[in-house]
């Protein structure tokens, strides 16, 4: 398997919904401690499915692309779907991942299940990134 997938270099390349939403119902934030990987969603809610969302990351490139690739997924999807999502799903969405690569997997599945734990809840991590 090469480096990456092309999924993940399309979505590194081209990323889709990257920013952030101004007011928006939900926001969730992850960062990993130890690769230093972090995702922001902020998104809005309506009839508990995700009617638009935007992302914001720092880190390496398979996790920027999963960023972009959650956020595809999610657009439109119910929250109980996406809380249905485990590791290898999001691996799945990237096209595959190499071993030193698997644990952004993890942080996706990780930050879109916290975007619907928080809307449950009413939380909204503000947690700022590292990059501006």
């Amino acid at each position: 398997m090469p480096r990456y997938s092309q999924t993940v270099v399309d979505h590194f390349t081209n990323p889709r919904n990257a920013g952030e939403l101004d007011t928006p119902d939900v926001r969730a934030f992850i960062g990993n401690p130890v690769c230093g990987d972090q995702i922001m969603l902020t998104a809005r809610i309506a009839d508990e499915a995700v009617a638009e969302i935007r992302f914001r990351a720092h880190g390496c490139a398979a996790s920027l692309a999963t960023a972009s690739v959650i956020t595809e997924a999610a657009l439109g999807a119910k929250l109980a779907d996406i809380e249905a999502w485990d590791d290898e799903r999001v691996e799945a969405l990237l096209g595959g991942l190499a071993p030193d690569q698997r644990h952004v997997a993890a942080l996706g599945r990780q930050v879109a299940h916290r975007l619907v734990t928080n809307h449950r809840e009413g939380v909204d991590d503000d947690a700022p990134l590292v990059c501006a």
